[in-house]
């Protein structure tokens, strides 16, 4: 893939051919520029794209919501279709029926309750790093989440995630699932406990 940026009439035709198609795409973005993901489009919006994520060895896993703007590159990545349409169910299915690419609010709360858990990203401000969790209050420009460490233990402490800071959302995968499923269902809070820092 190369470096330069495609023009944002061409990434979006690249993003409504895989929607129309069912074709996986590779994407490139700004915010962590050596990093490729894979995936196939499932909605596109002004702001968002869903889509159904492909890992390494061209499994589906789970769902990434990205912002359109962070995204400098796309193209198509039909080497590994044969695979896919022989080894999975496809085209993947949506989330659910009711999820909606309207916001980072609509976009959390539809993912949790798609699947209990969430992973946010805030990689223009914080690259390489994600809070995986559940919200547990919500404020008009930010959430409290509700994180789960990575040993698999629920936080004391929540985390404060700014809105317009969050770049990806993802939900749905082998991770997300793992994760949940040794951390646990989240404990009962009575007295939310924001981190300090």
């Amino acid at each position: 893939m190369t470096k330069k940026s495609q023009s944002r009439k061409k990434l979006l035709a690249t993003l409504r051919e895989s929607l129309a198609t069912a074709t996986p795409v590779r994407i490139q973005r700004a915010v962590e520029p050596e990093e490729v993901l894979q995936g196939m489009v499932l909605e596109l919006s002004e702001e968002w794209v869903l889509l159904a994520d492909i890992r390494d060895g061209a499994y589906l896993d789970g769902y990434r919501v990205l912002r359109l703007t962070d995204l400098v590159q796309a193209e198509p990545e039909t080497t590994f279709l044969p695979f896919l349409h022989q080894h999975n169910a496809w085209p993947p299915a949506r989330p659910s029926t009711g999820f909606a690419l309207l916001d980072p609010r609509t976009i959390i709360t539809d993912a949790v309750s798609a699947t209990g858990v969430v992973c946010v990203y805030r990689e223009a401000k914080r690259p390489g790093k994600l809070l995986i969790g559940v919200p547990v209050e919500w404020r008009k420009n930010s959430l409290w989440l509700l994180p789960i460490t990575p040993q698999c233990r629920w936080e004391q402490r929540m985390d404060e995630v700014r809105l317009k800071d969050v770049t990806q959302v993802s939900f749905g995968g082998d991770y997300e699932t793992a994760v949940l499923e040794v951390a646990g269902l989240k404990p009962p809070r009575t007295h939310p406990v924001p981190d300090p820092a």
